[in-house]
């Protein structure tokens, strides 16, 4: 996000093009080959990589720090054939009689069996004691993804509507009509769906984009860190960039972030159209209301003369509701908009975090009680306002017990929004409580 205008950067807007829907779904096999009582610790490990798929903790292909590429995976089959029915198939496959098949003697264990299996292979065994309480950093000083340490973990998360929000679809405009001889497009919510208007049919999943959510978290994050201007090496970045993370010039110049934020998917949201003609700047909140000011230009709001933020605010007089996509105005925008109390859920992955990046990272997205987030387009005229809920479900890792066969509960440690949330740590926290507070909507 642009800090100087908070527009995203012509960059950060990209146009998605994925495969998406609850019927896509691939098979894969893994053949493994000779194997005896020497491999039974690499087998383990293996097991557990597998259970790792299987929760969705194993991510394919770009973007993975974008919501793409997390995959479930479900374990169809075990097919174990051996020449001689040794103590490694004994141990392995106790309870299960191996039948001949030619030459081989074999099993195949399908389904819960099969989930049950894998489970119940050797846990690993960790020294807690060498679990790092830092997490890794490399020669130049910046945090490394080379092994686990400090906090990683998972927030569960609630987004409520508190505005009208509106953001752009990806594609194709949904909608089209001529007024004056002039084409004036009308872009739907933002849903996962085909960027071919034509083709689509059904449903929309609506959601929030990863990016935007990402770009919201990073610009207050930014601030409360007081990340100033471009990191200009890896071995000098500033802290937003060395979370988030970072792309500069030459070799060896960028660092994947330590965060992964999915898509915001609503349940069942209400929509509307609406008309915001432009230009609007002689529109002007002060004093709790809205002023018409002929002739005024737009109000800024700077946070530490660096950043700007569009303050909450219901929403404008100029900002017409309407039944449908009826526009009448070549000099006006159409939105449609997800109405107040919609909600959402999404999850954010974290890892390899300090006790600070953590406590910060807290307060960015759940904030304190009386101050809300902005996103989406028309956040001047009071458009986007949204609350952000950290939900039981969140948790930290406990990689001494990650691996160790036990249940979820035992290495799912509660991540509470009370242990974590630290004003001290903030920079600018004032100016950002004045800048986030919701008092009037």
């Amino acid at each position: 996000m642009d800090s100087a205008t908070g527009k995203p950067i012509e960059e950060a807007k990209a146009d998605y093009l994925f495969a998406y829907g609850k019927q896509l779904s691939f098979k894969l096999q893994l053949d493994l080959q000779d194997l005896s009582e020497k491999d039974n610790e690499a087998l383990s490990l293996f097991s557990h990589l597998i259970m790792d798929f299987h929760r969705g903790d194993i991510p394919l292909g770009g973007s993975k720090t974008n919501g793409f590429g997390w995959s479930k995976a479900e374990i169809a089959e075990i097919n174990w054939f051996t020449s001689s029915e040794n103590s490694f198939s004994k141990k392995l496959f106790a309870g299960h009689q191996l039948k001949q098949q030619g030459f081989w003697k074999s099993v195949t264990i399908k389904g819960e069996a099969a989930f049950n299996l894998l489970q119940s292979i050797t846990p690993l065994r960790i020294n807690a004691r060498k679990i790092p309480a830092t997490p890794p950093k490399a020669s130049q000083g910046f945090i490394s993804h080379r092994y686990f340490g400090g906090h990683c973990g998972s927030f569960s998360l609630e987004g409520e509507i508190l505005t009208p929000l509106s953001v752009k679809e990806s594609g194709e405009p949904s909608f089209q009509a001529m007024v004056d001889g002039e084409n004036i497009n009308g872009w739907d919510f933002f849903s996962l769906s085909s960027p071919e208007a034509a083709l689509r049919k059904g449903k929309k999943i609506y959601a929030l984009p990863s990016k935007s959510l990402r770009g919201m978290i990073r610009s207050i994050y930014a601030i409360a860190s007081a990340s100033i201007g471009q990191s200009s090496h890896i071995n000098k970045l500033n802290p937003a960039d060395s979370l988030f993370g970072w792309v500069g010039t030459g070799p060896n110049q960028a660092l994947a972030g330590r965060l992964s934020f999915n898509f915001a998917q609503f349940d069942n949201p209400q929509l509307a159209w609406y008309q915001v003609p432009y230009p609007y700047g002689n529109w002007q909140f002060d004093d709790g209301q809205w002023k018409n000011v002929p002739k005024k230009q737009a109000s800024l709001l700077r946070i530490g003369q660096e950043w700007r933020y569009f303050p909450h605010a219901p929403l404008a007089p100029v900002a017409k509701q309407l039944a449908d996509f009826t526009p009448d105005s070549v000099k006006a925008n159409y939105l449609r908009a997800i109405l107040p109390r919609a909600r959402c859920h999404f999850t954010l992955r974290f890892w390899n975090l300090t006790d600070k990046e953590l406590q910060r990272l807290m307060w960015c997205l759940i904030l304190e009680d009386g101050l809300a987030h902005k996103l989406g387009r028309a956040r001047y005229l009071g458009f986007g306002s949204l609350k952000i809920r950290l939900l039981p479900d969140s948790f930290l890792i406990d990689w001494g017990n990650r691996y160790s066969g036990k249940s979820g509960a035992a290495w799912r440690k509660p991540l509470l929004k009370e242990d974590w949330i630290r004003p001290e740590v903030i920079e600018n926290y004032q100016a950002l409580k004045e800048a986030l507070h919701a008092q009037h909507i």
